[in-house]
């Protein structure tokens, strides 16, 4: 249940998600470092580079549309990651939602230009515009991008409207 909770947040786990070779910019914690404070840091001109020029992978949250749970078999981690039925990633980790109840799995983002194999920037746009699938076991399911954790969209609504709808109800 506890990794669950973690998932549903966007909480990234040092060693599965994360590992010394991610950037926060990457794994989207960039309001973690204080870049303008003018203080010195081991890897702060990287990272200053990075806010620059940008990522070459993003820490993304995907919400499985039409996956049974009872009848399926359950992600765990390493599923490959498809966007627009490209490969662009595997996932780092899963877990059953019991709040959207439906599974949410977490993983990196790439994007390779199709034509020469090189990296490419991901944008924010990037994730957003694209069609997603995660292969479990060969069978690919429509998941739904996120870079965002959904109780925070939930949160600043609930706030305008204490009359909301979770968007992501229902089967």
């Amino acid at each position: 249940r506890s990794s669950s909770l973690r998932i549903e947040k966007l909480f990234a786990f040092w060693g599965q998600d994360l590992d010394a070779f991610t950037t926060p910019l990457e794994c989207g914690r960039e309001f973690r470092v204080k870049l303008d404070k003018g203080m010195d840091f081991i890897g702060r001109d990287a990272l200053l580079r990075q806010r620059q020029e940008g990522v070459y992978k993003r820490f993304t949250m995907f919400i499985l549309e039409d996956h049974d749970a009872d009848l399926d078999l359950w992600p765990w981690w390493g599923e490959p990651i498809y966007r627009n039925g490209c490969h662009v990633g595997k996932t780092t980790s899963s877990a059953y939602s019991y709040t959207l109840e439906r599974h949410v799995c977490l993983g990196f983002v790439h994007h390779t230009d199709e034509e020469t194999g090189e990296a490419q920037v991901v944008t924010p746009d990037f994730i957003n515009r694209g069609e997603y699938e995660i292969d479990i076991a060969g069978q690919r399911y429509r998941a739904k991008a996120k870079l965002y954790p959904f109780s925070s969209l939930f949160t600043q609504r609930r706030r305008k409207d204490d009359n909301i709808e979770l968007s992501f109800q229902g089967k």
